[in-house]
């Protein structure tokens, strides 16, 4: 394949939408961008002030995915859209809905399509099944694809396993999200104050992190455990939690804005999952300059560099989290320290300036 440089990039955001508008700004400082967003994710995760940076080279189309009539009339629109546009290459984040997988058949013969894979395996738990279910969607936007995107090692792996190395792969960090404005003023930590955020599924490892806590307890170590987010394990575990002064629930939908302000009151954010591929949330603790005390599970150990910009810690071992969790709270250098390595990780690795370059340029080699 001879190359030639992207001028013009779509990019199909049936999910994700603040990843994929950040992605696209960023790809505007040399491209023009063309940016398809579901308009409900977008409703919910993109604020006014971060939709009000938006450059001129980016234009942004909204579109409905709920119903079969607006399904056509969107999988429509989409296809004319990108006939007047005529992209060098066609983005897409993969979700394994009907629609997506329409766009991608009907588009993705027409343009050079690199798809984002942001999970090659399913989690345990729903999102097992909610595979199985949609395997025939999954198989076709995976075939169409020229090649794929992943975020780390791990994931790259877990692809190859799954699709074998037939394709190229680019390899990017996940880059910063719920971040704060540049012009707002920072909120300082509260001491002690534990973050977990996200759905809370099976393969999240809330058990885990509350018998650690117990531990805490019982040393006398003062924290306040924040859980941000609602799920099945939340509901299972209720009990446990129920009436506890230590432990603070946040079972509904958070902002933009609100979500960062938890990420930034917070002195350190938890992952004790028990498997993962890749974490947006560990992309958020660094950018609002929190340290993660992680397990060494799947890609979290490509995020997490140890004693750098958080812990890592064995999965499932709620010992192990304790002693780091009782670390990080109780030696205030060290903790400072990490934060430290947070900020600096935002700034290099997880900048979204670094991931689009990576993107464009092997583009341009690889597929254009």
């Amino acid at each position: 394949m001879s190359q030639r440089p992207v001028r013009r990039i779509a990019i199909f955001a049936p999910h994700f939408a603040e990843y994929s508008f950040r992605l696209a700004c960023a790809c505007a400082g040399r491209a023009d961008v063309l940016l398809f967003l579901d308009r409900m994710n977008q409703q919910r995760e993109i604020d006014a002030d971060l939709f009000g940076h938006k450059p001129e080279r980016l234009r942004v189309v909204a579109f409905d995915s709920v119903g079969r009539s607006n399904r056509i009339k969107s999988l429509t629109r989409i296809t004319a859209e990108l006939l007047r546009f005529r992209p060098d290459v066609l983005l897409v984040q993969e979700q394994i809905d009907a629609l997506t997988a329409w766009v991608c058949r009907v588009n993705g013969r027409l343009y050079p399509m690199l798809l984002t894979v942001h999970d090659p395996s399913p989690h345990t738990g729903a999102d097992t099944q909610y595979v199985i279910d949609n395997a025939k969607n999954r198989a076709a936007i995976r075939n169409v694809a020229r090649a794929y995107h992943v975020h780390g090692a791990f994931c790259r792996d877990q692809l190859v396993r799954e699709m074998g190395a037939g394709k190229p792969i680019v390899e990017t960090t996940h880059a910063v999200i719920l971040t704060p404005p540049a012009d707002a003023p920072a909120t300082p930590p509260e001491p002690g104050r534990i973050l977990m955020f996200g759905r809370m599924e099976a393969y999240k490892g809330l058990g885990i992190l509350l018998d650690a806590v117990d531990m805490l307890a019982r040393r006398g170590v003062a924290f306040k455990l924040v859980i941000a987010g609602r799920g099945p394990e939340l509901d299972r575990l209720a009990s446990r939690i129920e009436g506890r002064q230590d432990i603070e629930i946040l079972n509904t939908f958070l902002t933009p804005a609100e979500a960062s302000t938890e990420f930034q009151r917070a002195d350190v954010v938890v992952t004790p999952y028990l498997n993962a591929t890749q974490s947006g949330v560990v992309a958020a603790a660094f950018g609002n300059g929190r340290p993660v005390v992680a397990s060494r599970a799947g890609g979290l150990a490509d995020s997490v560099i140890d004693s750098v910009n958080g812990l890592l810690v064995p999965a499932g071992d709620a010992g192990e989290l304790a002693a780091a969790l009782e670390r990080v709270l109780t030696d205030r250098p060290f903790r400072e320290s990490l934060a430290a390595g947070a900020r600096a990780s935002a700034d290099t690795t997880y900048d979204w300036g670094n991931v689009a370059e990576r993107l464009l340029n092997f583009s341009e080699i690889t597929i254009c």
